[in-house]
């Protein structure tokens, strides 16, 4: 994670997210008096050499405090090791899917498959660097199969490389069927973490301040075995492709979902009409079946297409063939408790791809009616932190439409009532797909753009969904190469 300023996503960089906010008058108010006897011009000039007093004291002094500061581990007698095997990091873990994280249809929620990733690569990344850490990306994760209501999950995770203060962790996400104890390949992760100084936690503002947690170098990871050699000389490709990576700026869009928040929409939305429920309502019968017949028959069902078979049901029938790119925008707003955070009360990175999915389901639940798989998740990159006690506000719209799937673009903003600090966190790319009850894609209507920073981002969903594809295709690829191999390695060993 790094500052909102910072363009180049370089994780042995120390972010400035890290240090604690420093506000002008932290240490010193300002009496009263100045404000009544010296000139604006004056006291501006005053602040200013203030702020950059205190911050040039801080600076200065806080290298040296952290030095100062005891070390849990070495003060429990353990000595810090300057490389680590590859396997040291290995954690398993293995989750049921349970009722409460599954959607209308039995499928578990792409978010929280995503929150366990996270949780399993933070707990790797910690094991190497004995030290807490920090997830600062997610890479492409493309969803190959649906996980279903009490399908036992597992989630394996390692570190795959580690740099100065950063290391790279590949998940692999496998589920098997209770019934039938039949296993298969449901996601592959890539995620960034960077080792924070484990301190103890200041009891005061000036602790706050010179004690943050800032990012301390990490053993070398040594690999040992062909697999952990393959995903060490992978892992710096990777890392290269990340730093020429060009993130386009979506601020107009963002700003526009902001005013759309705020209400200052040119077109207000109506009122919901009023649907009778015989529980609430005493309805006629005459009358009730009245207003069945006069009702608006749906259309003829589409179509087989002859490359690809669409939903045939006719309660899949989207009644309008096209909507207003602003008639999906969807907001969500979440209190970060303790439960949503580390160690550190950072927020998990986990926690907040989760809310992004909620809030990517509910856009493109109102361009399509029909039932929703998440079928992927663009890299994300976290620009800076939320903490316990931020309200986080993700929003979220449609930003093209194809056959049966649909591109959600998500941003996420964090504030922080006790300053009223909002800053932008971070934002992504869903791909969302409408299917029926037998899983048989379904028609959507298109999304239609009307403002320039709507068309800018529709534009761009062409290309983004061509690079998907192929991504898509080298998981295949990678995964089918992978299991051969193990097939192949399996005989001999027989």
């Amino acid at each position: 994670m790094c500052g909102p300023t910072l363009r180049v996503f370089h994780a042995d960089v120390m972010p400035p997210f890290y240090y604690s906010a420093i506000k002008p008058g932290a240490f010193w108010e300002k009496p009263k008096f100045f404000s009544l006897t010296m000139p604006s011009f004056i006291r501006s000039a005053f602040e200013q050499i203030r702020d950059l007093w205190i911050r040039t004291i801080v600076f200065i002094t806080s290298p040296i405090f952290q030095r100062l500061l005891p070390d849990p581990y070495t003060k429990a007698g353990n000595v810090r090791d300057n490389t680590k095997p590859a396997h040291a990091s290995r954690v398993t873990m293995t989750e049921i899917i349970s009722s409460h994280q599954c959607d209308l249809k039995g499928f578990a929620y792409a978010g929280t498959i995503l929150s366990w990733i996270d949780i399993a690569a933070g707990i790797a990344a910690k094991r190497h660097a004995i030290s807490p850490s920090v997830t600062r990306s997610v890479d492409d994760v493309a969803f190959l199969h649906p996980v279903k209501l009490g399908d036992i999950v597992s989630i394996q995770a390692s570190v795959n490389k580690s740099w100065k203060t950063s290391m790279e962790v590949g998940v692999k996400v496998e589920a098997e069927s209770p019934l039938t104890n039949e296993r298969f390949f449901v996601a592959h992760a890539y995620l960034t973490f960077v080792a924070l100084s484990p301190r103890p936690t200041a009891k005061t503002h000036l602790g706050r301040v010179l004690s943050g947690y800032q990012p301390i170098p990490v053993p070398e990871l040594i690999p040992h075995s062909p697999m952990e050699m393959k995903r060490y000389e992978m892992a710096d490709q990777r890392r290269q492709a990340r730093f020429k990576q060009q993130k386009p700026n979506y601020q107009a869009i963002r700003d526009l979902m902001r005013e759309w928040s705020q209400g200052l929409k040119t077109k207000a939305d109506g009122i919901a009409p009023i649907k009778k429920h015989p529980g609430y309502f005493m309805v006629e019968h005459s009358s009730y079946n009245m207003d069945m017949d006069t009702e608006e028959q749906p259309e003829e069902p589409v179509k087989n297409d002859k490359k690809r078979r669409f939903s045939q049901d006719p309660r899949m029938i989207q009644q309008v063939k096209e909507k207003p790119m602003d008639s999906t925008f969807a907001e969500v707003v979440e209190l970060v408790m303790p439960q949503h955070a580390n160690t550190l009360s950072i927020t998990f990175g986990g926690q907040i791809m989760a809310w992004m999915e909620i809030c990517a389901r509910a856009s493109a639940n109102r361009l399509a009616k029909a039932y929703l798989l998440t079928a992927s998740i663009d890299s994300l990159n976290f620009i800076a932190s939320s903490g316990v006690g931020d309200v986080v506000t993700i929003r979220s719209i449609v930003s093209r439409s194809f056959n049966s799937s649909m591109e959600v673009y998500v941003s996420v903003e964090a504030e922080n009532l006790l300053t009223g600090e909002t800053k932008f966190t971070n934002d992504g790319f869903f791909t969302i797909t409408a299917v029926d009850h037998e899983n048989i894609p379904v028609i959507i209507p298109k999304v239609v753009p009307q403002t320039q920073a709507e068309v800018d981002l529709h534009e761009g969903g062409h290309d983004r969904r061509i690079k998907r594809l192929q991504r898509r295709r080298e998981l295949i690829h990678f995964v089918n190469s992978s299991s051969s191999s193990s097939s192949t390695a399996a005989s001999v060993d027989a």
